[in-house]
């Protein structure tokens, strides 16, 4: 090998010697992410204010939203376990918590019915975070020309981390 050649090779290994040095040296040089505070939350006081619920007018599913206050608390909140427990209007109730990122959700089951709450680790206003709330339900019954249909909705509001 000539010395021309030698050159431009050991040139071109020193460059990128040298900007993988730099890359290396700029991402020790970055700022970590916040610390996920959904993992060591124990309690929550939910509030949604608002609401989007649907109903099938022959067949197609109709939109509506508006304005409803819904209250609930989320407390004895363990991620670890997969455990928390759900008061609201109709009482208590048990449900499973599932940490997956940078969310939180909690999902009650019970006989034709699905909700879910999740919560995520992005604040709303201060102290609170941004939330939704789903519910999905079908129990199939006709009484003379009543013949029901499936109850969905969800609500949008902020959780507040209660210590």
């Amino acid at each position: 090998m000539d010395y021309k050649v030698t050159m431009q090779i050991s040139s071109r290994t020193l460059a990128l010697a040298v900007v993988l040095t730099l890359t290396s040296a700029g991402a020790q040089g970055q700022t970590t992410e916040p610390p996920n505070p959904l993992t060591s939350v124990k309690s929550l006081k939910c509030q949604f204010p608002a609401a989007t619920s649907a109903t099938w007018k022959a067949g197609a599913p109709v939109a509506q939203t508006k304005t409803q206050e819904m209250l609930f608390t989320i407390t004895n909140i363990d991620v670890q376990d997969g455990t928390a427990e759900f008061t609201g209007t109709a009482g208590r109730s048990y449900v499973t918590a599932v940490l997956s990122g940078w969310s939180v959700y909690f999902v009650e089951s019970s006989v034709g019915q699905l909700n879910v709450t999740t919560v995520f680790a992005q604040e709303a206003s201060p102290k609170k975070l941004k939330a939704v709330h789903s519910r999905h339900g079908y129990l199939q019954m006709q009484v003379g020309r009543y013949i029901s249909e499936p109850s969905v909705s969800q609500n949008y509001g902020d959780c507040e981390i209660v210590q």
